[in-house]
């Protein structure tokens, strides 16, 4: 079964970890390796520039890669805004031709460490200031047996994401979202008859079908996996949690016509539908969405994050971007690779003159500052970041108040500890017949769904 834990409560940090020339100085950091006095030229290909669209935050990186390299004559950086994607990276790291510095979910890592295709790094992040005093309910998923496979760059979880303006037009408060299902549904019905708009969005495709399925199952106090004495794991998920959470889709869409008909998209469409005031409610992770909302022109009035909605189980969907290097990568390559990671994400969390001048210099070019966040650093170090990055604030942090304030009560629920981008990669069909066709068959397709996972995790057992 699922170990349920507990974050620490939500911190007011900068959302985009980059630095403009107010945060070139020498608190780049030392070399990490000192074995030689004139370093290896090394380049590495990392991952993690943000994407063409977001042109403020593609010239703060761009800056930020320059002063680094300029701090750090001998490492050249190449960086690439291609996310993620299991598939495509499996084959690539099978293949030798992946990114030296990998951006990834946490759900990726044990099955990359047990393939062995990720560095152990801790030689080298042992010389990391403030190394330390990383959330260690992150690390659990990182460190083995002293080894240290990744960093994390940042945590989440789920929330509601929702559009103020539409709920004054339908008659709604935008101080008070709904907190559970049943307010979702009589919410998003009233949006979509007063307003015309899709009520409640939703995503079915490149894995976010079934991620949604397992965060709306947690919220009513399921599970999707469990795990039996002799080690194995099989499917949890055929059960009335998961049951529920189809039967709502259901109805909203077919009865209630609340969720509209753009139902096979990916999460990348609803942000932009959604920017473009057309949605009035969505569930993901609030500080994900806000800056590529803003970049795409979003009003920063407009924009609500609530609590994800519950079921019975007070319990949140919790996960995190981890920054991990390729096996194949050198030495040199490691540790540029690290200095890099310490540079561009941990410094801006734990220095709080670095952590002024990036909010700084995020704030001068109009990026979001002060985006409500779980954080990956103890609350002592946030608490020191929040007073560093408070001038620069320029988010209406008061509209992220209904989310933040749930986040002390929840329970955080982390993704499928094994297998689980394939996971849901098999639910995706089901979610997407749910919501095509009227006359789905939920209690087949939820078997039909726990055949096909078995299958899956049936190379999972210990």
């Amino acid at each position: 079964m699922h170990q349920r834990t507990r974050r620490l409560v939500a911190a007011l940090i900068t959302v985009p970890l980059l630095a403009g020339t107010a945060a070139c100085s020498t608190t780049s950091g030392e070399p990490v390796s000192s074995d030689d006095d004139a370093p290896e030229d090394v380049t590495i290909t990392i991952m993690g520039k943000p994407a063409a669209t977001n042109t403020a935050a593609v010239a703060l990186f761009e800056s930020m890669v320059e002063d680094f390299e300029k701090a750090n004559p001998h490492i050249t950086i190449e960086a690439s805004d291609v996310p993620w994607d299991a598939k495509t990276f499996a084959t690539r790291l099978a293949g030798g031709s992946a990114p030296t510095l990998l951006r990834i979910p946490l759900t990726e890592p044990p099955a990359l460490i047990e393939r062995g295709q990720v560095a152990d790094l801790a030689d080298v992040v042992a010389e990391i200031e403030g190394f330390e005093n990383l959330n260690p309910r992150i690390m659990q998923f990182l460190e083995r047996d002293g080894a240290v496979y990744g960093i994390p760059e940042k945590s989440y979880a789920f929330g509601l994401v929702y559009n103020r303006d539409l709920f004054e037009q339908a008659g709604l408060d935008p101080d008070s979202p709904p907190t559970t299902w049943e307010e979702v549904r009589e919410y998003a019905k009233q949006i979509a008859d007063a307003t015309g708009k899709t009520g409640f969005g939703e995503i079915s495709t490149n894995n976010s079908g079934g991620w949604h399925l397992t965060g709306y199952t947690y919220s009513n106090g399921g599970t999707m996996i469990e795990q039996g004495s002799d080690g194995s794991w099989s499917a949890a998920f055929d059960d009335d949690a998961s049951r529920d959470v189809m039967e709502l889709w259901q109805q909203m869409r077919w009865e209630d016509d609340s969720l509209g008909d753009n139902v096979l998209g990916k999460q990348e469409d609803l942000v932009a539908d959604f920017t473009a005031g057309n949605v009035g409610m969505w569930v993901s992770a609030p500080p994900d969405v806000y800056p590529n909302y803003i970049a795409q022109g979003g009003d920063p009035d407009a924009f609500g994050a609530g609590p994800m909605p519950q079921g019975g189980a007070d319990a949140t969907l919790a996960g995190a971007t981890v920054l991990m290097v390729s096996a194949d990568a050198t030495q040199a390559e490691k540790e540029a690779a690290v200095k890099w990671i310490e540079y561009r994400a941990l410094r801006p969390n734990y220095d709080p003159e670095f952590a002024a001048a990036t909010a700084e210099a995020a704030a001068a070019d109009g990026v979001p500052v002060g985006v409500p966040v779980l954080p990956i650093f103890d609350e002592e170090t946030y608490a020191a970041y929040r007073d560093a990055i408070e001038p620069f604030v320029n988010v209406p942090v008061e509209n992220f108040d209904p989310y933040v304030a749930s986040l002390s009560s929840f329970e955080y629920v982390p993704e499928p500890v094994v297998a689980s981008q394939e996971i849901y990669a098999a639910l995706d069909p089901i979610v997407q017949a749910v919501l095509t066709d009227e006359n789905a068959d939920i209690d087949a397709l939820l078997a039909d769904a726990g055949d096909r996972v078995n299958t899956i995790l049936a190379q999972y057992a210990e």
